[in-house]
């Protein structure tokens, strides 16, 4: 037997904030802390660099993404106020309306008469019907800002986890600066391969292509910034700077 269609549009606004968080961790994060060991062989000072910056973007990209979520709710909230006000003070005018939609899509007029005017006797279902053909909204879908705030700052603080794990073993035990690089290249690599096909569930990608988008975004934002750490190195070095 073929397995049933599954639609996941009900879990968008969480799939969307769970990848944002994940990738600013890893590739936000990750390619400061690289590029900081690009700049300084100093296990430490990478993890500081680190920290600060998961500590930063936790709180602002959390705040970011409540203040967007709930601004935006905020439209919809006062879109729906003014539909219902239509369908309370202008029913004649919403029935038309509604009569329209249903001729639209292929129904008899005589039908879409009868229909809209049976609809009109509950409020509730022409403002969902009006919610949906008119204004394309559909709110049942969308999360509470609060949670996909608090989602963002767990997913990101989980994401910059990976890419310093290498540099908190250092402070332990006694590592190649090198192999640190290396082994949180490579972390974040793997992460993101491994999160990149787990998408696909969800995106309709091949398992491979959603690894492969995710590893090349993520490369190129790490090069960038250990090229850019070590040019500032060689510009800016920490001996010359003053205390």
């Amino acid at each position: 037997m073929e397995e049933p269609v599954i639609h996941y549009t009900n879990e968008a606004d969480t799939f969307r904030t769970r990848v944002f968080g994940i990738q600013d961790g890893l590739i936000g994060v990750g390619s400061i802390a690289i590029g900081a060991a690009g700049y300084s062989q100093d296990p430490l000072l990478v993890l500081i660099t680190g920290l600060i910056a998961s500590i930063g973007q936790a709180f602002s990209m959390g705040i970011g993404e409540y203040i967007s979520t709930r601004v935006r709710m905020q439209v919809i909230e006062n879109e729906i106020k003014k539909e219902r006000f239509e369908i309370e003070h202008y029913p004649e005018k919403e029935k038309e309306e509604l009569k329209q939609f249903y001729i639209q899509k292929g129904l008899p007029e005589d039908e879409a008469e009868e229909i809209s005017t049976r609809l009109m006797k509950n409020k509730n279902i022409v403002l969902h019907e009006m919610l949906i053909h008119e204004l394309k909204l559909f709110p049942e879908e969308y999360e509470s800002p609060v949670k996909l705030g608090l989602l963002m700052s767990l997913y990101l603080i989980i994401g910059s986890i990976i890419p310093l794990f290498p540099f908190i073993l250092s402070l332990f035990f006694k590592i190649p600066f090198i192999y640190d690089v290396v082994s949180s290249v490579v972390l974040i690599t793997i992460t993101l391969g491994i999160f990149g096909s787990m998408s696909s569930k969800y995106t309709g990608l091949s398992k491979h292509r959603g690894a492969f988008e995710q590893i090349t975004t993520g490369m190129l934002a790490m090069a960038g910034s250990y090229v850019g750490g070590l040019i500032l190195a060689h510009f800016l070095p920490l001996t010359n700077l003053p205390l």
